[in-house]
């Protein structure tokens, strides 16, 4: 039997901590919840991405995902069934929420062969919302499509993301038939959905940051998965 009285000391402590909105660019587009509510994360989240953090790297992410999970004080939602660009929103919200918007970005110039690190500040990096046009699912034949999913991205028994395929990540996005019954026909329209809407919304995933010496831009990406990673 449930112990009301500690029932409610938990309820207390959850709303004495501070919470804050995560605002999903995909606008509840994707038939789950445009909002989700979370807690900071705590030293006991990342215990478990400290002890071995980059291994194998699709491990770590599902080990990310749950640590992210855990988090989540308002509204049940599966973080594996995100699509990837609400899923590093979540990510951007929690790093900026948790350990402070400056991170340090690395890179290399092709003119000198050193690594040249920068701080920037997370919080200037653009965010496009989902275009009002999408509709999903789109029905193709027998079977209808959808923006993949988290899940679909770090398939088990795959240790590092060269090792997932488009195979893996289509399977997030056709609903009602196993993708290895599709017609080569049938999986050709499925990738031309994906191919339309992909890098369509969510968080920008690049910067310019000139480099020190010759002064040219070189385009970095935001190392998203590493947000927690990297204090």
């Amino acid at each position: 039997m449930i112990d009301k009285s500690e029932l409610e000391k938990e309820q207390k402590v959850v709303q004495s901590e501070q919470v804050f909105v995560v605002k999903l660019p995909s606008k509840g587009k994707h038939g789950y919840t445009d909002t989700i509510k979370c807690r900071p994360l705590k030293v006991r989240d990342v215990k478990a991405l400290v002890a071995d953090p980059l291994e194998d790297e699709v491990e770590y992410v599902s080990r990310l995902i749950d640590a992210i999970q855990g988090t989540i004080v308002e509204g049940k939602i599966n973080l594996r069934e995100l699509s990837m660009p609400d899923f590093k929103k979540v990510l951007l919200a929690h790093r900026v929420n948790s350990i402070g918007a400056v991170f340090e970005l690395g890179f290399y110039c092709s003119c000198k062969d050193e690594l040249q690190t920068v701080k920037y500040d997370l919080m200037q990096l653009d965010e496009k919302e989902i275009s009002d046009s999408y509709v999903e699912p789109v029905q193709l034949n027998s079977f209808s499509v959808r923006f993949p999913r988290v899940y679909g991205y770090i398939p088990e028994g795959k240790k590092s993301f060269s090792d997932v395929t488009d195979f893996d990540v289509l399977a997030s996005a056709v609903v009602g038939k196993d993708v290895e019954e599709l017609t080569l026909k049938e999986m050709k329209e499925v990738q031309a959905f994906v191919e339309k809407w992909d890098g369509s919304y969510g968080v920008q995933e690049d910067v310019e940051i000139p480099c020190k010496y010759c002064g040219k831009k070189v385009r970095v990406g935001i190392p998203f998965f590493l947000f927690i990673q990297r204090w």
